[in-house]
């Protein structure tokens, strides 16, 4: 395997190596064994996949409470709510 085709492969299968078909992936350790330009490319392939997971979705401090004082304080059996507007002529 050369660096080309090692690149391919990282393009398509990722920098967990481990998941690689398992001809190329003996290949490949072969090659990281023997090849600093492709240790760094596989480094390289982890820190660009880290840099592009989305940072998780985290509720602003206290959302739960102010959401289930709101859900406490509303009307639980539904009544009073979307009444029909009289007609006033």
């Amino acid at each position: 395997m050369d660096i080309p085709e090692f690149e391919d492969l990282l393009g398509r299968h990722g920098e967990d190596v481990s998941s690689w078909p398992e001809h190329r992936r003996v290949e490949a350790l072969a090659l990281l064994r023997e090849s600093d330009q492709a240790r760094a490319l596989l480094t390289e392939a982890g820190l660009l996949r880290k840099a592009l997971r989305p940072e998780p979705v985290r509720a602003p401090d206290g959302l739960v409470d102010r959401i289930m004082r709101k859900v406490a304080s509303s009307d639980p059996a539904g009544k009073g709510q979307a009444k029909k507007p009289t007609d006033k002529s």
